[in-house]
């Protein structure tokens, strides 16, 4: 219960003088005893003076832990605290507490616990506790703010992997090719909380790199500079395997009349520069500018594609040439996780929209939405299950790197990697249904259902050890397939689903969290 004048994280009108001395042996002052704000209203039970002093809920005892305290009494803040911190600065910390020094503030106060769930979610710590104890005088109390740093240099993403390619239109058989993706990163940068992020990949077919710098609690502590830029050289692939015809020019002479894919390379750079606030201890709302130059440097003139009984010109969802693309990009998340690397029980959500228009000197005009929810459930014995759902939808012309890729939605290929694609094949189909014709749309879906079983639990260089499964249900489609079903298929294999399953390991070390998984070798295996 809250008092109607005074609210959590706001200044409290203190009291006008320090109160009388308590159990510990404070010294007297000489000054009469404390009287509190007219406008302080009691909790249920409590008279006012003892809900603004806490004269008589203090404990007997010597200790100064005030976890025994009922949890109906409040007390002003004398003090926020922070222990244990050694590279992290403390005002950064300290940045995380909404309570001002004199706030009303009780022991069961939900702020308290979500200061933590905020500090866990940063990946600086590997432990924090937040506590009441008594302050100097009676009724006041200090929120004391315990932390276990950890490595912040970390690898936040790798993946190596075997991919199945095309160099061009005009190859009429595919390859192997290994590739290689890292992003190493330094998520607190000489302890300001700064984060500096480093991505790069590299292949015979697709390189790139990109560059992200992000101050969180920039201006006066309420808004965040975002800033990052990226280069990449790629090739897409469009059309199903393998009855694709493709025509070219006398300029672009890689087509083959019959081909496995249709292929475009091009050269994409850009910019993106934007800010973000925290609306409460776990949600953060992001908002962002990306501007970048689109260069393609082969594309056929044009192409045709089987899908289902009838064949269908291909779409390459590019402009041909140099292309501009200028996106505002809107991000809310939630997230409520006891640990960014291994979560064992929590919540985490993010809404993502991005809106390219003319209006800010892009040749394309879209809106892509999207949504993603995870929770995180524990089970007996440290296992734990997590429930997942991701959807997507797309309107208007956007370009293919911004459209939906069915990489993206199963773990039976590699996933694209700064939003460049890496693999030629589609899902596999296990259910005989029009998912076939599907490669990059407009709408997609996934649910999916991860069991995690923990096999070691450390201190030092290996934190954490568990093994996972991972079984899902993927969709995707374009908008006109809602109206008009893809000819040729009958019943429920008109829908346009089909199943993603992953196992493997997830390791949580010192440079970061690795997941080890076995989904892109049972892709290359027919079933």
């Amino acid at each position: 219960m809250e008092t109607p004048s005074t609210a959590p994280g706001a200044p409290a009108e203190a009291p006008p003088a320090e109160a009388p001395p308590d159990e510990l042996g404070h010294d007297e002052p000489d000054v009469p005893p404390v009287e509190p704000p007219e406008e302080a209203s009691a909790p249920d039970g409590v008279s006012a003076s003892d809900a603004a002093t806490g004269t008589d809920e203090y404990p007997d005892d010597t200790q100064d832990s005030l976890e025994d305290v009922p949890e109906q009494v409040r007390y002003f803040l004398e003090r926020v605290e922070v222990r244990g911190n050694t590279r992290t600065r403390t005002r950064v910390i300290r940045s995380y507490v909404p309570f001002e020094d004199g706030a009303v503030i009780a022991p069961d106060d939900p702020q308290i616990e979500a200061i933590e769930w905020r500090l866990r979610g940063t990946g600086w710590f590997s432990d924090v506790s937040l506590s009441l104890q008594r302050g100097e005088r009676r009724g006041w109390v200090v929120l004391v703010v315990s932390v276990v740093e950890r490595n912040t240099i970390i690898v936040s993403q790798l993946t190596l992997g075997i991919s199945e390619g095309l160099n061009n239109s005009a190859d009429t058989s595919d390859d192997l090719m290994a590739y290689g993706g890292a992003t190493v990163a330094e998520t607190n940068l000489f302890g300001t909380g700064a984060q500096l992020a480093l991505s790069g990949l590299g292949s015979a077919r697709a390189r790139g790199v990109r560059l992200a710098y992000e101050d969180p609690r920039l201006f006066r502590n309420r808004y965040s500079l975002r800033a990052s830029g990226f280069y990449l050289r790629a090739r897409e692939y469009f059309g199903n395997d393998p009855l694709v015809s493709t025509t070219c020019s006398d300029e672009v002479p890689e087509c083959a009349e019959e081909a496995l894919n249709a292929v475009v390379l091009y050269r994409r750079g850009g910019l993106s520069l934007g800010t973000g606030r925290d609306l409460g201890a776990s949600t953060r709302l992001t908002l962002d500018w990306q501007g970048e130059v689109v260069d393609v440097r082969s594309i056929p003139d044009a192409a045709s594609e089987s899908r289902g009984s009838a064949v269908a010109p291909i779409d390459f969802a590019i402009q041909r040439d140099v292309s501009y693309v200028s996106v505002f990009q809107l991000g809310l998340t939630y997230d409520r996780r006891d640990d960014p690397g291994l979560p064992t029980r929590g919540i985490y959500f993010r809404f993502d929209g991005d809106l390219g228009t003319r209006a800010l000197r892009s040749d394309y005009d879209f809106l892509r939405l999207q949504i993603l929810f995870r929770a995180w459930v524990p089970l007996p014995h440290g296992h734990t299950i997590r429930f997942g759902i991701f959807a997507g939808a797309i309107f208007g012309n956007a370009p293919f790197f911004y459209l939906f890729h069915v990489s993206d939605l199963t773990d039976l290929i590699p996933s694209r990697y700064l939003e460049m694609q890496l693999d030629r094949r589609r899902s596999p189909n296990f259910f005989g249904t029009s998912i076939e014709a599907m490669l990059q749309q407009e709408l997609a879906t996934r649910l999916d259902v991860q069991y995690e079983l923990p096999l070691f639990r450390g201190r030092r260089g290996l934190r954490a050890l568990n093994a996972y499964v991972n079984v899902g249900l993927l969709s995707l489609a374009n908008t006109r397939d809602l109206t008009v079903a893809i000819p040729g298929y009958e019943g429920i294999s008109k829908i346009p689903f089909d199943l993603t399953l992953d196992l493997g390991l997830r390791f949580d070390t010192r440079a970061g969290v690795f997941q080890v998984g076995f989904s892109n070798l049972l892709g290359f295996i027919e079933l």
